[in-house]
């Protein structure tokens, strides 16, 4: 009959943080990191789980085929930045297997007329059999946003970088703020639909 001091008279609340998930924190972790072969060799090994291999249609870049949604938004992607996808073996084999051989030019071109001279320094990376690299630079995981998540296709960029003697390699998720907007809000949604209460987008107190 006195009351129960502790109670909040219809101001109850429930808060969820949104965890991010292990795969979220760990990608997100070394993007833009310079990874020795090594490194890169041993993070793909423990999370090759969350590679995917991409489909011929990402592979030859074809979306006139039948191809899903998602494909064909990584066919854009790729287009935009000239990509190329790898697969989980192509990255596994360069950790292992990867040789860099530089080679530098330099060309002085003159104009006797005008005497102005230009002078242009070419470097080359080339394989052991002296033809220029190409490797895939883009590959695609499939990781969820937040704990106990939909996984969400990215692709990551692939980029490595010869700085003296030693090779780095340098993995960057592409824009992960599409993916992490598209979950807040499919979280959003759920709460709303299965709470039946209206939703306020507000700012923190």
């Amino acid at each position: 009959h006195a009351g129960d001091p502790t109670a909040s008279h219809c101001a109850h609340r429930a808060i969820y943080d949104f965890p991010l998930s292990k795969e979220w924190k760990t990608w997100t972790s070394i993007s833009g990191e310079a990874l020795e072969k090594d490194e890169m060799g041993e993070f793909i090994e423990a999370n090759a789980k969350d590679v995917m291999d991409p489909t011929p249609a990402l592979i030859a870049l074809d979306d006139k085929a039948k191809v899903e949604p998602w494909e064909s938004r990584l066919i854009q992607t790729a287009r935009q930045i000239d990509g190329r996808f790898g697969q989980l073996m192509q990255l596994l084999q360069m950790s292992r297997q990867f040789q860099v051989y530089e080679t530098s030019n330099l060309t002085v071109t003159s104009n006797r007329d005008t005497g102005e001279t230009s002078i242009q320094f070419l470097d080359e990376h080339k394989g052991k059999d002296g033809q220029p690299i190409k490797i895939p630079n883009l590959i695609i995981i499939a990781i969820p946003v937040f704990e106990g998540g939909a996984p969400y296709r990215m692709p990551v960029r692939f980029r490595y970088r010869k700085i003296g003697g030693a090779i780095r390699f340098i993995m960057s998720p592409l824009n992960p703020q599409r993916a992490f907007d598209n979950a807040f809000q499919v979280a959003v949604d759920q709460a709303k639909d299965q709470t039946d209460l209206p939703v306020f987008m507000g700012k923190s107190e």
